[in-house]
């Protein structure tokens, strides 16, 4: 399948344990040396993105996110698509502050070439409490919001997977 080949060689589970797991070492080996990791809010679609050309300055920037104190856990399903890979975050921190991140990977020959995040505050609502939960038990919000590994065809991708 052609989604099959231009994600072939992409670990997603070890990906998803880099990123819960805030480890940055990790989530820099599946990028490229020229990738480029642009970062929107959502409270401003029109404003100007932030973005980080080459291994160096995402290094920098994942270094500096993954010390802070916080917890991530993806959320909600994992889409699959011809050299590209969507899913949602949730990120806590200590103070209750809630973040929600929708990230479109654009891999090519195992690694990420291109990453969008679209980041929202989260404020009020059931999301808000599920959210506040993730910084008291992670394991109990994981199960709760599920990880549907499901391709752009709506097909379980655990039925093929990647590799």
């Amino acid at each position: 399948m052609i989604e099959e080949e231009t994600t072939r060689g992409f670990d997603f589970d070890a990906l998803r344990e880099a990123i819960e797991g805030g480890d940055p070492d990790l989530l820099l080996s599946f990028y490229a040396e020229d990738a480029l990791l642009r970062i929107q809010n959502a409270a401003l679609p029109e404003g100007v993105a932030f973005e980080l050309r080459g291994i160096s300055q995402i290094e920098r920037y994942l270094r500096a996110v993954c010390d802070q104190e916080m917890s991530c856990l993806l959320e909600g399903e994992v889409v699959f698509g011809e050299g590209r890979i969507t899913f949602g975050q949730r990120c806590a921190y200590p103070d209750g502050t809630l973040i929600s991140l929708r990230t479109t990977l654009e891999i090519a020959e195992g690694l990420i070439r291109h990453q969008t995040e679209v980041a929202d505050r989260v404020r009020d609502g059931p999301g808000a409490r599920m959210g506040a939960k993730v910084a008291k038990d992670e394991h109990e919000v994981a199960s709760a919001v599920g990880h549907n590994r499901r391709d752009e065809k709506g097909r379980n991708r655990d039925d093929y997977p990647l590799e």
